[in-house]
C-alpha cells in the first residue's frame, strides 16, 4: 500500500514539475519577446530622429545624445528583464525543491 501511496505522489509531483517548467518556459519566452520589442522599437525611434536630425544642420550632437539615451533606456529595460528571467527560473527550482520535500515528509514518517 506504501508504494503505491509513494507512486500516486511521485505522479502527482511529476504532473506539478512538468507545469511548472511549462509555465517558467512560456515566461521566459513572454519576457524574451517583450525585451527584443522595447529594444527595437528604441532602435526604430533612434533612426528616425537620426534621419531627421541629418536633413537638419548643425544637429549631430542632438542626434547622438538621443541615440545614447535611447541605448541607455533600452539596457536598462534588457536588464529588467533578465532579472525577471532569472527570478521565474528560480521559482521552478524552488517548486522542484518543494515537491520533493512533500515527497520525502509522506514517504519518511
Amino acid at each position: 500500500m506504501e508504494v503505491k501511496r509513494v507512486l500516486s505522489v511521485g505522479k502527482r509531483l511529476q504532473i506539478i514539475l512538468e507545469e511548472a517548467e511549462r509555465e517558467s518556459q512560456q515566461k521566459l519566452g513572454d519576457a524574451k519577446r517583450r525585451s527584443e520589442e522595447l529594444v527595437n522599437k528604441a532602435k526604430a525611434e533612434a533612426d528616425e530622429k537620426k534621419s531627421r536630425a541629418q536633413r537638419g544642420a548643425g544637429i549631430d550632437d542632438l542626434v547622438k545624445a538621443e541615440e545614447n539615451h535611447a541605448k541607455e533606456e533600452a539596457e536598462k529595460i534588457r536588464a529588467q528583464y533578465q532579472q525577471k528571467i532569472e527570478a521565474i527560473k528560480k521559482l521552478s527550482k524552488k517548486k522542484r525543491d518543494h515537491s520533493v520535500d512533500l515527497v520525502i515528509k509522506e514517504v519518511l514518517p
